[in-house]
């Protein structure tokens, strides 16, 4: 059985992929509104802050996949979630759809602060230090050894005063000490970006053959564009400094590649070869072909039995999957679930 998408009882807007475009577009119109007004700054709250920073908080995991900085950045999102998660979430059923989308989004923030954290634990490092043991040596080591070109000034300058009157260190202390807080409070990531690079990793694994259409005129099979996709991303996040998290898209596409393994393995398991009345069914091979003997009579079947059998099978998998479709993988009976891992072997 292949994995091509059946058009019959393919729903062109499941209901998980329609609850997260309203919910984008409501909360980002909501944060249009409120900047407009100047009531509040929800990228502030819900856009997800480095975990050091005054302003972290543990629900930004889940809200900062809903906010997007302009139109572009939510268009282009929304549009890559449609495209390839109707197709992902018809296949699997809304939970396990739903699921998957949300363990990405937040593996992909996991990633990007782990990348970030990699990235100013140097520069934290020297800031602690000196907090900790303020002292004109301890600060002239500070403005000396700082990398990044976002303190350098002010510290070479404070360093100055420092030196011309040192009664000044308590005042380069809390000025170091806002100045620490701003820094951590910079880091704020936005957007859905992370959970639809791992919709778009799912679709490649599910639908390793289907064509995509690049500018809707160049065919490229799925495999091929998330690994082109996966590169440009790599090779982006480590030359250039955009703004942009691209470590983020890349966690969220490691993440997605865990969680399909790791689900596949996990129906393999309960699935099985589970045959009615636990009876065992052998096979031979013959120019490429599956021919399936009764355990009884252990004797091969006919071209005629076996194209019986074959047309059979396709109808009930064809019922499986439009079942599928309309309530999800986890509607099937153990029975079913095992004739539609039996017929994905063959």
């Amino acid at each position: 059985m292949d994995n091509q998408i059946r058009m019959g009882g393919f729903n062109i807007l499941p209901p998980g992929v329609k609850n997260l475009l309203i919910i984008n577009i409501l909360v980002f119109l909501a944060t249009y509104v409120f900047q407009r007004t100047g009531l509040v700054d929800l990228n502030q709250w819900l856009g997800l802050h480095y975990f050091e920073a005054s302003n972290f908080h543990i629900w930004q995991f889940v809200t900062y996949m809903f906010m997007h900085a302009n139109f572009s950045h939510i268009f282009f999102n929304m549009f890559a979630l449609w495209m390839f998660g109707a197709a992902v979430e018809n296949y699997w059923g809304t939970k396990r759809f739903l699921i998957y989308y949300f363990i990405t989004g937040i593996g992909a923030a996991l990633v990007h602060y782990l990348v970030t954290y990699l990235q100013i634990h140097p520069m934290l490092a020297l800031l602690n230090q000196f907090l900790d043991n303020p002292s004109i040596e301890t600060y002239r080591y500070l403005a000396e050894n700082a990398q990044d070109i976002r303190f350098q000034d002010m510290l070479r300058n404070n360093l100055l005063v420092l030196e011309q009157n040192p009664g000044t260190l308590n005042e380069v202390v809390t000025i170091t000490m806002n100045a620490k807080a701003d820094y951590l409070n910079s880091f704020n990531i936005i957007g859905a970006s992370g959970a639809v690079y791992g919709v778009l990793l799912a679709f490649g694994m599910l639908f390793p053959n289907n064509y995509i259409y690049l500018y809707f005129m160049i065919p490229i099979k799925a495999k091929w564009f998330v690994v082109i996709y996966g590169v440009i991303e790599l090779v982006t996040g480590l030359s250039t400094s955009d703004g942009v998290a691209h470590f983020a898209h890349l966690g969220g596409m490691l993440f997605g590649i865990v969680v399909i393994l790791l689900w596949r393995r996990e129906d393999r398991q309960n699935d099985g070869w589970i045959m009615p009345e636990k009876k065992k069914t052998f096979r031979l091979r013959r120019k490429r072909d599956k021919y399936y003997i009764s355990p009884e009579s252990r004797r091969p079947l006919s071209d005629e039995e076996y194209n019986a059998q074959r047309a059979e099978e396709r109808q009930r998998t064809d019922q499986i999957l439009d079942k599928i479709s309309k309530s999800g993988y986890d509607a099937l009976s153990q029975e079913e679930k095992a004739f539609l891992f039996r017929q994905s072997k063959k």
